[in-house]
């Protein structure tokens, strides 16, 4: 999947008729409860969103694992710094009930229960966080969400800013793409050596490419006649489902209600 693939899809989802604004704040109440919960509610939003993501909106379930496997994978390389302690022998910090030790010379490395208690109430919380952001983003455009935000009140500045960012995603993305095909078909990439200096090729040609970019787009919005902001238009009416309402409203209070029975919010 690449970030044209994902775009697209905010553009044909199941889901595209229902109001920008409901959706965003659907997601918002989510990702709250997800960051103050408990690790089974966050579990069961992550359940639920994967509901609305592929069932309701109809977006390929392959799609949404590979959205949520790829910032996984920055918690799986950080899972060591997360389970693995070090001590010296027979420190006072070393606990009895550790599950796993090695020796090291004069140290101990060693996994501890609460470790792997915090290391997965850390994984329910990426997991929930993830479902919502992909719930955001399979369904709602990003130009309505900037919408939404000038609605409520935030900076034209700021939207203007989020917009040229969300398209440079695209360009940087692309050029990248291109820059490291040429290579590949050049016989790049072979060894670690040849790896890092390709790399740092593509890094700088990646910077000239995006600033030439950057020109063009700022000699067409200046023919343009640039005011003071940009001005999208969304041709779409959007209809209310009494339906998907009444199930998110339920399906909030029925989280908030499992949240107290199991102690409580934590901040």
């Amino acid at each position: 999947m690449n970030w044209q693939q994902l775009d697209s899809l905010s553009y044909q989802n199941h889901l595209r008729h229902l109001p920008p604004a409901h959706k965003l704040l659907f997601g918002c109440v989510l990702l709250l409860l997800v960051l103050t919960g408990h690790s089974l509610v966050q579990l069961i939003v992550f359940l639920w969103m994967g509901v609305w993501v592929v069932r309701y909106a109809h977006i390929p379930l392959r799609y949404h694992l590979l959205f949520l496997t790829l910032p996984l994978s920055f918690f799986v390389a950080g899972l060591p710094a997360l389970l693995f302690d070090l001590a010296r022998s027979g420190s006072s910090a070393i606990p009895a009930d550790a599950l796993v030790t090695w020796k090291a010379g004069s140290y101990i490395i060693f996994i501890a229960p609460a470790s792997v208690t915090r290391a997965l109430e850390l994984f329910y919380r990426i997991l929930g966080s993830l479902s919502c952001f992909s719930f955001l983003l399979f369904t709602v455009p990003f130009a309505e969400i900037l919408q939404v935000f000038r609605r409520i009140g935030m900076p034209e500045i700021i939207t203007d800013l989020l917009m040229i960012m969300y398209r440079f995603i695209f360009v940087l993305f692309d050029t990248s793409f291109q820059l490291w095909v040429a290579q590949r078909s050049r016989g790049g990439h072979q060894g670690f050596r040849s790896l890092l200096r390709d790399v740092s090729m593509v890094a700088s040609q990646l910077f000239i490419r995006a600033m030439r970019k950057y020109q063009s787009l700022s000699m067409g919005i200046a023919a343009r006649g640039y005011g003071d902001s940009f001005h999208v238009q969304s041709l779409r009416i959007h209809a209310r489902s009494v339906r998907y309402e009444w199930e998110s409203v339920l399906g909030c209070l029925v989280l908030i209600l499992l949240e107290s029975l199991t102690g409580g919010w934590r901040f």
